[in-house]
């Protein structure tokens, strides 16, 4: 199993598109940091914490680009290429693999996850300090907001990996995936606005929470769903993906 985690870890660092998207996204961080520090002013300097807090807006869009382009080169291409059809003949189960492919996708998502906030904060640090904040200590907000960051990309991933890895094109997992992911959260945010259940649900979904993530103080109730909902989902979606994976025909 280790083998096969190594295996897939690189065939992800070799992706060209996970290459490509973290250059970009290197110097997506570093211009959005010079424009950022330019344009502050005396009352809103731009140390790095506020860069955090940028790069956690900036975030959500960078993570639906990540799961839709990585999980269709990544995943679905080995399909086109015959690799999936060699590692169902490799001699691990299609749990193991289904299992490594997850794992290295979705520390292939991460580290694009963490890529604009740790820059931002990076520079705004080194320009102007770290900075503080008068609702919580500025370092333990800090770790928070990215181990929410890793927790909720791992979610993600989970979730698009399925999808992803069943496909056998990639332009279909990546247009499917960023259709649903660009317009899912509008969409559940007018439909809550007409039925009250569906409010509940979207309410306690990785889609609502990942957008609350930064909240200076949250409730003990919310921390508790901040951390239950998006494991809950990796474990159910790792077990859906296992189940599609191996009924799924290999061609």
């Amino acid at each position: 199993m280790a083998n096969l985690l190594r295996s897939e870890l690189y065939k992800l660092y070799k992706e060209p598109s996970f290459r490509i998207l973290c250059f970009t996204f290197i110097i997506v961080a570093i211009l959005l940091s010079a424009v950022i520090n330019v344009m502050g002013s005396d009352q809103k300097v731009f140390s790095g914490i506020t860069g955090l807090g940028y790069g956690v807006q900036v975030n959500v869009l960078v993570l639906k680009i990540s799961l839709a382009i990585v999980g269709g080169f990544f995943l679905s291409g080995e399909h086109g290429l015959g690799i999936m059809k060699i590692s169902a003949a490799s001699g691990y189960s299609r749990g193991q693999i289904y299992t490594a492919k997850l794992a290295a996708y979705s520390i292939g998502i991460i580290i694009l996850s963490l890529i604009v906030p740790v820059i931002c904060v990076a520079a705004g640090s080194i320009l102007n300090g770290f900075g503080s904040l008068p609702e919580i200590h500025a370092a333990l907000y800090l770790f928070r907001t990215l181990a929410f960051t890793i927790l909720y990309a791992a979610a993600f991933a989970s979730m698009v990996a399925v999808f992803a890895v069943t496909t056998t094109v990639s332009g279909i997992t990546i247009g499917g995936v960023l259709l649903v992911l660009l317009f899912f959260d509008t969409l559940s945010q007018w439909l809550s606005g007409k039925w009250a259940w569906y409010r509940e649900i979207y309410e306690h979904t990785v889609f609502k929470l990942f957008m609350d993530i930064a909240a200076f103080q949250p409730t003990t109730y919310e921390l508790a769903l901040f951390i239950l909902i998006p494991v809950a989902t990796i474990l159910l979606f790792a077990w859906v993906g296992i189940m599609s994976f191996r009924s799924m025909e290999i061609k």
